[in-house]
């Protein structure tokens, strides 16, 4: 694969500012005049939107469990054109993954998979000379990891940051980029599932990161270290990661998205869009009936939980979900889809509020418990339609069932040495999951829900 022109940023550990220097520098340079394209290494959701909403351009997941190595290369390689720059936001720290023992699933795989330079955040509060130790740890860990550039947070003072460059420049072959003093006036805040999501913040947001970065970041050396070039042509070619050609369209999906429902991969809209589908959106929110002629409806994961007193007043449309999946429309839920397509959701003070009832189990958030892991589903029971889908994805939530009257039909075929995790329920043409489906890596899914 030929290099193509970007930079990865990487922390030391979440919760480094990773984020927000990402999405600032994408606006910031943006605003200079370059072509953009967002990534994020691993299976998040809430990052993408805030890179889309920082440089105007959808933001893909580069995820080397979910999907294999060969696929996020020609994932990235379909996205970017010669003239873009890739900004890719780890995940975690750089070396931190799937495996503890290899760099499955990492930020450092990805940058050595794509041929990528490395920018790594550190926090450098009540830090100082130990800041190098640090740095060379994690350059020493992988040195294939062509880690070139630092950017330490939390700095507060012109003479901290002196000691932090001249340890780090002195003891390491890193050059120092900026250092960032605290900013919370600017911080985007948090909850469970990570920041709070891009729909929820105002544009200036993105325009403020960007400004501190300019600030307190030496702009100039970093262009000339990953020698960032501006230019302007677009050739896109057909893409290569399905090995196929487009269908015609001739299937229709509507894709509910609004406050409550928001997790889905742009790749598996590329991925419906090249399958022949005909994507639709609309709000279980705010809509007061289902789009009709329609031939499947998608309800990805998401917050229903926070928007459980609205969802649950729309009686109109929850009527309409119901008649649709009991008559056999093809209904898919995913982790808060699933949530929203049961009977009922509590939320965290305790009510209990009705949902859709389309499935026989109903959820709370009134006591949180993490369900957190990559899965790799297979069916429970065999049959001829189902004994060559395999599903890969990914579960993060903190909800449980508080009743569920419903059968699992599939199960982790990763969990050998223990009880396999069970999920996945299917009642007429409707299924729903806890796991988040990674559609586009898995081309036997649209033929089990089409067959």
């Amino acid at each position: 694969m030929k290099t193509k022109n970007g930079l990865v940023i990487a922390g030391t550990h979440s919760s480094v500012g990773k984020s927000s220097i990402s999405s600032g520098l994408m606006h910031l340079l943006m605003q200079k005049g370059y072509s953009i394209k967002p990534f994020k290494v691993g299976p998040d959701y809430i990052d993408p939107g805030h890179h889309a909403r920082a440089c105007g351009q959808p933001s893909y997941n580069l995820d080397t469990v979910m999907c294999t190595p060969k696929y996020v290369k020609n994932l990235f390689n379909d996205i970017m054109t010669k003239d873009d720059i890739a900004i890719i936001e780890g995940v975690m720290g750089l070396h931190d993954g799937a495996s503890a023992t290899s760099d499955k699933g990492s930020t450092a795989e990805v940058a050595k998979l794509l041929g990528l330079p490395v920018v790594l955040v550190i926090d450098g509060q009540a830090m100082a000379r130990s800041s190098a130790a640090l740095v060379l740890g994690y350059m020493d860990l992988d040195p294939k990891v062509n880690l070139v550039g630092v950017i330490a947070n939390n700095i507060n003072s012109a003479y901290h940051a002196e000691i932090i460059k001249d340890a780090i420049e002195q003891y390491t072959p890193a050059k120092l980029l900026g250092c960032l003093p605290t900013a919370p006036k600017i911080s985007i805040p948090s909850r469970y599932l990570g920041l709070h999501q891009s729909i929820e913040q105002k544009q200036n947001i993105y325009q403020e990161w960007a400004k501190h970065i300019e600030t307190h970041i030496d702009l100039k050396s970093l262009v000339k270290i990953f020698k960032l070039k501006k230019s302007y042509s677009n050739c896109k070619q057909a893409p290569q990661r399905w090995k196929t050609n487009a269908k015609p369209r001739s299937f229709n999906i509507a894709i509910a998205r609004d406050e409550a429902f928001q997790f889905i991969y742009q790749d598996t809209l590329d991925f419906l869009d090249h399958q022949g589908f005909n994507i639709s959106f609309f709000s279980p929110v705010h809509d007061s009936r289902l789009p009709k002629d329609m031939d499947g409806y998608y309800f990805p994961g998401g917050y229903p939980e926070l928007h459980a007193e609205s969802l649950s007043r729309n009686i109109s449309i929850r009527k309409d979900i119901k008649k649709a999946g009991s008559s056999g429309k093809m209904i898919i839920g995913e982790c808060g889809g699933l949530m929203y397509l049961g009977k009922h959701i509590t939320n965290e003070t305790g009510k209990k509020l009705p949902m859709v009832g389309l499935f026989d189990y109903s959820t709370s958030l009134k006591s949180r418990k993490l369900t957190l892991g990559y899965r790799k589903l297979k069916p429970a029971k065999a049959s001829n339609k189902n004994k060559i889908s395999i599903l890969n994805g990914h579960e993060f939530h903190y909800s449980t069932f508080t009743v569920n009257n419903e059968r699992p039909k599939w199960i982790n075929s990763q969990r050998k040495k223990e009880m396999p995790l069970s999920d996945g329920f299917t009642k007429y043409n409707c299924h729903s999951f806890y796991t988040h489906i990674y559609w586009a890596s898995n081309k036997n899914w649209l033929n089990y829900l089409m067959g």
